[in-house]
């Protein structure tokens, strides 16, 4: 029997890139990490020197999806060439993902407007739960919410801004409010707990219309909530609401980046999680 081939798997968000190498039958490999966007320059130096000491020879192919800059993502292929001397295989949206009897079909008008970032979580989430229907929640830099039905139809989304946007805008464009440290409650008798309880409201209130408008014509979704402010909003979604039933996933790009891989190789695609992959 062969062995697995090992994986370079590339998440460049809008803020940071996550990576982890993976092998082809699913298991994540020692190397893996967070790297905060900086100057091309710096970014690439950073990730070279990372990725000779943590990934080495063993790597043999990299895959990856990309919202960063182009100047970002010129420095993530620097760094893979001189790390490892590969290209990176960069994944667009498609029309339609099939692959180990898993299908999703992308709903969107023009499938190459979706973000390819959202359509890798979605192949995760769908891969992960592949017998239900989904609202897939991303509290990330923006906020996503997007449906999927259980027959394998993404039927679209909402865009909002994340967390951390709403309050920083609060704070840019107002002359006393500053960025809270706050917490949710009820009827906030202070500052910091208005603004905190505002955001967050208003981002799950956003979560609660998509699923009550959604569950209208699809029925009841399981309710998959990911990203890096995920841990935020997660004590509060579905608790004193109408919510169905919600779970957390980590790392959905990642997952569905190597899933992506799977497909394009021709390799069955193992139970990956990269859940705890990348901190």
């Amino acid at each position: 029997m062969n062995a697995p081939a090992h994986w370079l798997v590339l998440d460049a968000g809008n803020s940071a890139l996550k990576w982890v190498v993976m092998t082809t039958d699913g298991h994540v490999g020692p190397a893996h990490g967070v790297q905060r966007n900086a100057a091309p320059d710096e970014l690439a130096e950073a990730l070279t020197q990372e990725w000779r000491e943590r990934a080495g020879a063993s790597v043999q192919a990299a895959f990856g999806c990309a919202v960063a800059s182009p100047a970002v993502i010129g420095a993530i292929e620097q760094a893979v060439l001189r790390a490892l001397a590969l290209p990176v295989q960069w994944f667009d949206p498609q029309s339609r993902y099939e692959h180990g009897g898993v299908v999703l079909r992308n709903g969107y008008r023009d499938c190459t407007q979706l973000g390819v970032d959202r359509w890798h979580s979605l192949i995760a989430a769908r891969n992960a739960h592949p017998d239900r229907s989904l609202v897939v929640v991303t509290a990330g830099t923006a906020t996503t919410v997007d449906g999927v039905t259980i027959d394998g139809s993404f039927v679209g989304g909402a865009i909002a801004p994340g967390v951390r946007l709403m309050y920083e805008s609060l704070a840019k464009g107002t002359a006393r409010l500053s960025v809270s440290r706050g917490r949710l409650v009820t009827y906030p008798d202070n500052t910091d707990d208005a603004i905190a309880s505002g955001v967050l409201g208003s981002q799950l209130g956003l979560v609660e219309h998509f699923v009550r408008r959604f569950r209208v014509e699809h029925g009841n979704p399981l309710v998959v909530l990911t990203g890096g402010h995920a841990a935020q909003l997660a004590p509060y979604v579905g608790v004193g609401t109408s919510l169905p039933s919600v779970v957390r996933e980590e790392n959905l790009v990642l997952r569905g980046v190597y899933l992506r891989a799977c497909e394009r190789m021709a390799v069955p695609a193992a139970a990956a999680s990269a859940g705890d992959a990348a901190r």
